[in-house]
């Protein structure tokens, strides 16, 4: 059975474009700030509380790491690993480990931590490009986190086929957005 395991583009060492197309979508030249949205509405779940600083940190979180995702310049494994290896097309998730929360349980203020995952794509078409798709809070006192975790690769996988036809609103030709 054939693996799609390759390094991530984002771990090359070499500058590459990126392009956000999952929801909400961006027009060209507002990739960064539309994903930074996607990423924070991920983590504005029900009974979470943000104060402006801790708000701030994390945007800064979300940015920082994907302009070095942007210069090849990831860790992998600890910020940026292959997901549904045996399946093109290969996926990638960009990791946040520990963003800063605090969530509201009744009269009890609780401070802890979030693992944050953004799915993107590498696709062939554009080699200079890294295409978000999907940002997610990734809950691991769920049931089965497996399953869980599967079916928010099910979406960003469904934003991959969905801009397949349209080059994911990047001209091909040009490698510009």
């Amino acid at each position: 059975m054939p693996r799609f395991d390759a390094p991530s583009r984002c771990s090359s060492g070499s500058s590459v474009g990126f392009r956000w197309f999952g929801v909400p979508s961006a027009n060209r030249g507002e990739d960064l700030q539309v994903a930074t949205e996607a990423f924070m509405a991920a983590l504005k779940p029900q009974g979470r509380v943000w104060n402006p600083f801790a708000e701030r940190m994390a945007r800064s979180e979300f940015r920082d790491r994907v302009r070095a995702a942007a210069r090849g310049e990831l860790e992998p494994v600890d910020e940026v690993k292959p997901v549904d290896v045996r399946n093109p097309p290969p996926l990638y998730e960009i990791r946040w480990q520990d963003i800063p929360v605090t969530d509201r349980d009744g009269d009890r203020i609780v401070h802890g931590t979030a693992l944050v995952r953004m799915y993107h794509s590498e696709p062939t078409a554009v080699p200079d490009h890294f295409v978000g798709h999907h940002i997610h809070e990734k809950l691991i006192d769920v049931e089965d986190v497996n399953r869980k975790q599967n079916a928010e690769i099910r979406v960003a996988l469904s934003f991959y086929r969905l801009g397949e036809s349209t080059g994911w609103g990047i001209d091909i030709d040009t490698g510009g957005v």
